[in-house]
């Protein structure tokens, strides 16, 4: 099995208006069809990652129920609110 260590050269293809690069079966079994990856480029490197959760604002208030909400608490002016 492929460990990481050793360069692998592949081809990139045209797809539509990008590019695709395919993944060696080696490689491919660490994600699937459908998974969504992070691409970052540091230097000369492309390096893909699994993507984080970016929760939406609608998944967020989900879970807003009237016993999880805080008080609003007002210490009044503490500066030069005053003026």
């Amino acid at each position: 099995m492929w460990k990481g260590r050793d360069a692998m050269e592949i081809t990139v293809a045209r797809w539509g208006d990008g590019v695709a690069v395919p993944l060696p079966p080696e490689i491919a079994g660490h994600v699937h069809a459908g998974s969504r990856l992070d691409v970052a480029v540091e230097g000369d490197r492309i390096i893909l990652s699994p993507a984080r959760h970016r929760y939406s604002l609608d998944e967020l208030l989900a879970g807003m129920t009237p016993e999880r909400e805080h008080m609003l608490e007002d210490d009044g002016p503490v500066g030069m609110e005053l003026l």
